[in-house]
C-alpha cells in the first residue's frame, strides 16, 4: 500500500509539473494590468477553465501559441497562453489553481494597492511632470511596423539624463502580450554635450516575437527611482508603440515558418575513420543550424529518425539563443547515432531546410548533400568469400598490366620476367639424352623388323 501511495504521489507530482504558471508582478495597482503566463507540454486541445479566475479579475486579453519540440526522441507540443488580468478589487486577490487535461497549477497570491482619496486644499495643485523635475527623457523605438510571423522586432530604448543629477533607477523592459521579449544588447553609455550640459545616453535594445497574425500594441518600458526630497518611486515611461503582424508570405506543409536574414546549415560525423563498415556498426552524426535575428524555439528537427536499413536515435538536442554584436543568432544542435542492421549500399537522402530570407523577401532552401555507405556481414560466407577473390582479381589484374606496360614500353625490369617465362622446359645436356635415346629405339626397331622378314623368307 506504501509503494501505491508513493506512486501515485509522484504521478500526482508530475501531473502539477505538467502546468506551469507565472505572473509579470505580484504587487499592482487597482488600475494596472497583469499578465498570466500558462505553460503545458500535454494540452492535447484543451483549454483552461477560467471560470474561478474572472472572480477576482476581468480578462482584458488572451493569445495562444503552440510550438513543437523533441524530447526524448518523441516529437511534443508546448502550447503557451497569455492572458492580461485587471483586478476587480483592491487587497489580497488569488489566481487560483488553473487546469488543462488533468493537470494543475499552483495558485499565486496577488497584492493590489488601492488609490489613496485625494484631499480637499483650498489651492489645487499643478502636476508636476517629473521627467522635466528630474531632465530625464525616456524614449523608444522600433525598426519595423510590419513583419512577418515570428520575424524579430528590434525594440531599442533610449535614456538621455543629467550626467550632473545621476540617479540609480531600474530599467522594466517592454510587454507585448502574446510575444516573446528577449534582451538583445547590453546597454550602453555615451557622454555627449547638450546645451551646454553634459548628458549621459544610455541605450539598450530587446527583441520581440509575436507569431500571431494581428495589431500589437508595445507597452513601453519604464525606468523607476526614488524622489530625492518625498523617497516616492518615480516611474517614468518611454512612448507607446505599435506594430502589425502579417500573414506569411508562403504557405506550406513542412509545418514550420522560419524569417531569418541568414541562416548557416553544417554536419559533422564521428566514428567514420574506417572507410568499411559492418552490420552492428555505429557511427554519430552531428547537425547543426544557425539562424539570425529569430528565437531559436521555432527551429524544426533536422534529422530524419526513421530508415529501413538503420537503427536512428536522438541521443542529444541543444537549443540556444546567443547575442554577438549586437546579432541574435538561434542555434539548434542535434546528435544522432545511426547503427546499421543490413548489409548493402546504404543511402541517406540530403537535409533540405525551407526558410524565408527577410531581406530579400524571398523563399530559400539550404541543404546538406547526401551521403552513403557501403555495409558488408561478416557472418555471410558469400560476402566472405567475394572480399578473398577480391584481392586475387586485382593481382592478376595488376599483373596483366605490368605485361602490357612491358610490351608497349621495353621496360627493362619487366623483360626478363617474361623471357623466363618463353625459355625452353629442358637443357642442351637434357636434349642430347633424349636424341640418343630416341635414336637407339629407332636401330633396335629396324633390326628387329630385318630379322623377323628373314625368318618368314
Amino acid at each position: 500500500m506504501r509503494l501505491i501511495a508513493i506512486f501515485l504521489l509522484l504521478f500526482s507530482v508530475n501531473l502539477q509539473a505538467a502546468l506551469k504558471a507565472s505572473v509579470s508582478a505580484t504587487k499592482i495597482k487597482i488600475n494596472q494590468t497583469l499578465q498570466l503566463k500558462l505553460s503545458s507540454d500535454n494540452a492535447d486541445g484543451k483549454q483552461p477553465n477560467l471560470t474561478v479566475l474572472k472572480r477576482n479579475f476581468t480578462i482584458v486579453g488572451s493569445s495562444k501559441v503552440s510550438r513543437p519540440y523533441v524530447s526524448n526522441s518523441q516529437k511534443k507540443q508546448r502550447t503557451l497562453w497569455y492572458f492580461i488580468l485587471k483586478p476587480k478589487r483592491s487587497g489580497t486577490l488569488s489566481i487560483p489553481k488553473l487546469s488543462v487535461n488533468g493537470a494543475s497549477s499552483q495558485s499565486i497570491n496577488i497584492y493590489v494597492r488601492s488609490n489613496k482619496p485625494v484631499k480637499s486644499k483650498p489651492k489645487v495643485a499643478k502636476k508636476v511632470d517629473e521627467s522635466l523635475t528630474y531632465d530625464i527623457v525616456v524614449t523608444a523605438k522600433a525598426n519595423k511596423s510590419k513583419l512577418y510571423p515570428n520575424e524579430m522586432l528590434i525594440y531599442e530604448l533610449t535614456i538621455n539624463s543629467d550626467k550632473s543629477k545621476p540617479l540609480d533607477f531600474t530599467v522594466t523592459p517592454p510587454f507585448v502580450a502574446g510575444a516573446v521579449i528577449l534582451p538583445l544588447k547590453e546597454p550602453t553609455f555615451q557622454e555627449k554635450p547638450q546645451r551646454s550640459k553634459l548628458r549621459v545616453i544610455r541605450k539598450q535594445s530587446f527583441a520581440i516575437f509575436a507569431e500571431q497574425v494581428a495589431l500589437y500594441s508595445i507597452d513601453p518600458a519604464s525606468i523607476a527611482f526614488n524622489s530625492a526630497n518625498e523617497g516616492k518611486e518615480i516611474v517614468l515611461k518611454a512612448n507607446n508603440l505599435r506594430f502589425e503582424v502579417m500573414p506569411k508570405a508562403n504557405q506550406t506543409s513542412l509545418g514550420y515558418w522560419i524569417p531569418s536574414d541568414s541562416i548557416k546549415l553544417s554536419q559533422q560525423w564521428q566514428d567514420t575513420q574506417s572507410q568499411s563498415f559492418q552490420v552492428g556498426d555505429t557511427i554519430k552524426r552531428i547537425i547543426s543550424i544557425e539562424a539570425r535575428a529569430i528565437d531559436a524555439d521555432i527551429l524544426p528537427l533536422l534529422s530524419t529518425l526513421t530508415h529501413e536499413k538503420m537503427k536512428v536515435q536522438l541521443e542529444d538536442v541543444s537549443v540556444d539563443n546567443k547575442v554577438v554584436d549586437g546579432q541574435m543568432i538561434a542555434i539548434r544542435r542535434e546528435v544522432v547515432s545511426m547503427t546499421f542492421k543490413s548489409a548493402g549500399q546504404i543511402n541517406l537522402p540530403p537535409i533540405d531546410i525551407h526558410w524565408w530570407n527577410t531581406q530579400l523577401d524571398q523563399a530559400r532552401i539550404s541543404s546538406l548533400n547526401p551521403k552513403s555507405f557501403t555495409v558488408v556481414d561478416a557472418k555471410d560466407p558469400s560476402i566472405t568469400t567475394l572480399q578473398s577473390t577480391k584481392p586475387e582479381e586485382e593481382t592478376r589484374q595488376n599483373t596483366n598490366d605490368k605485361v602490357l606496360a612491358a610490351k608497349e614500353t621495353n621496360d627493362k625490369s619487366i623483360q626478363p620476367s617474361v623471357e623466363k617465362k618463353t625459355s625452353a622446359p629442358f637443357s642442351a645436356q637434357q636434349m642430347n639424352l633424349i636424341v640418343i635415346i630416341l635414336f637407339t629405339l629407332l636401330v633396335a626397331t629396324t633390326l628387329g623388323w630385318l630379322i623377323s622378314s628373314r625368318k618368314r623368307r
